[in-house]
């Protein structure tokens, strides 16, 4: 098989995704307890073996990606031949500009790809969750003699989000839309893209020229849609559970879907690695589930101590359930402490909150969407941010959002469903992410 050079698109903030992204990029959000975004990306990269060297596109407040990633050693991306780079935007003699989009961010690495001289380059999104080794995707390339392939999914549910693909029976596009309101088709865009070395170059400096307005700076905005005009344009259909988690109420969603006798996503399954020494010293201890506690149909990470209810959910290392406290279809990341007696129901925490002894989070209230994210968070679910402090009795309603550290000045009276509890900007500087 022909050398490749992968690139992760891991750069970017989803507004949608509210607290969980304030201070990280989507690529760095914790999912299914012990892992990041970018895992399900470097993980499938790992397993292909065509692939030696990945470059990683980030921008947003990068810090807590780039120690997740370190040197790339648990996806085993080290040796005199791999390696793992981030390539964030830097000053150069001739430009000196943020990455204004994917196609920019790649027109200002071509130097990456002249050091590496790949015959093709394998672009990926690094906040997508699924299982796939892209080596077929790269034989289909190779095999069709293609300049672009693009890989596409069955998408189950209202596929006018995403970029809809029509293939004829060779597999070339025939047609291709992005968030088309009536869908021709289920085939939805994955964001992965395996393009011939030579041809994205030529298209990036075309497109750099300027000779093609309008500028998006996107690649699905102009790159795709000029190549699939003029360019041996194919797509590979890919079948098996994809997650693009790209509101609140879909990563809630997706964790409920973990769980269960038959889960639809089986992370064990897929044997996704990640780096459990970032920020360590040594791996978290086992789990402790103290006399009396209850865990049911719940995904525990290491160094959780359950004295506590646990019902339907995910729990990162380190959380702590008190005794006679109740978590209930709930997502807590790492370090959260619930008190004695508090009670939570559908709340999505980030990492280091402590939830005061009685408090009751999302167990009342009506169902009323976000007022702020009304398209985001509808299903009920309360997000934390992190480093919030629930004081003791504390009540929080349904599709509340609370902005990092905020305290008792801020939740010491009653937040009713659907609110956005924020905070000044001044009130954060850098903080942890």
């Amino acid at each position: 098989m022909r050398k490749t050079v992968a690139m992760v698109f891991a750069g970017g903030r989803t507004e949608e995704m509210s607290v969980l992204t304030m201070r990280r990029p989507k690529a760095a959000v914790v999912f299914g307890g012990s892992y990041r975004m970018i895992d399900f990306a470097l993980t499938n990269l790992a397993n292909t073996k065509a692939v030696e060297n990945v470059g990683i596109l980030t921008q947003y407040r990068p810090s807590s990606l780039v120690d997740h990633v370190g040197i790339g050693l648990a996806w085993d991306f080290v040796g005199s031949r791999r390696g793992v780079r981030f390539l964030p935007p830097y000053l150069g003699p001739e430009h000196s500009d943020w990455y204004r989009g994917t196609a920019d961010a790649l027109y200002q690495n071509l130097d990456f790809l002249d050091l590496h001289q790949p015959d093709d380059v394998l672009i990926v999104s690094g906040d997508h969750a699924y299982q796939m080794d892209y080596t077929a995707l790269l034989r289909f390339h190779e095999e069709h003699a293609a300049e672009v392939t693009l890989a596409f999914t069955p998408a189950t549910k209202d596929p006018s989000r995403f970029g809809i693909a029509e293939l004829n029976t060779e597999g070339r596009i025939v047609n291709y839309m992005e968030k088309p309101e009536h869908p021709r088709t289920n085939l939805a865009s994955m964001t992965v893209y395996a393009f011939r070395r030579d041809v994205l170059v030529d298209e990036l400096k075309r497109h750099a020229a300027g000779g093609e307005a309008p500028k998006s700076f996107q690649i699905y905005d102009e790159i795709l849609p000029r190549m699939m005009a003029r360019r041996r344009a194919y797509g590979f259909v890919h079948h098996g559970p994809w997650e693009y988690t790209r509101t609140l109420d879909t990563y809630f969603e997706a964790h409920q879907a973990m769980l269960g006798d038959t889960p639809a996503l089986d992370l064990a399954a897929w044997k996704v690695r990640t780096n459990v020494m970032a920020r360590r010293a040594a791996p978290p201890p086992p789990t402790h589930q103290f006399p009396g506690a209850v865990v049911n149909d719940s995904i525990l990470s290491g160094g959780c101590r359950i004295a506590g209810h646990v019902e339907r959910s995910v729990l990162s290392p380190d959380v702590s359930i008190a005794k006679g406290a109740v978590v209930k279809r709930s997502i807590l990341w790492d370090g959260v402490e619930v008190q004695a007696g508090a009670v939570l129901e559908d709340v999505i925490c980030d990492k280091r909150c402590v939830i005061g002894a009685g408090a009751r989070i999302g167990a009342a209230g009506a169902l009323v969407p976000n007022a702020h994210h009304p398209k985001s968070l509808t299903c009920g679910a309360t997000v934390l941010g992190t480093d919030v402090h629930v004081p003791p009795g504390a009540e929080i309603g349904k599709n509340c959002i609370v902005f990092p550290r905020a305290g008792k000045a801020q939740l010491g009276h009653s937040v009713a469903s659907g609110t956005t509890v924020s905070m000044p900007l001044s009130w954060y500087g850098e903080g942890k992410p």
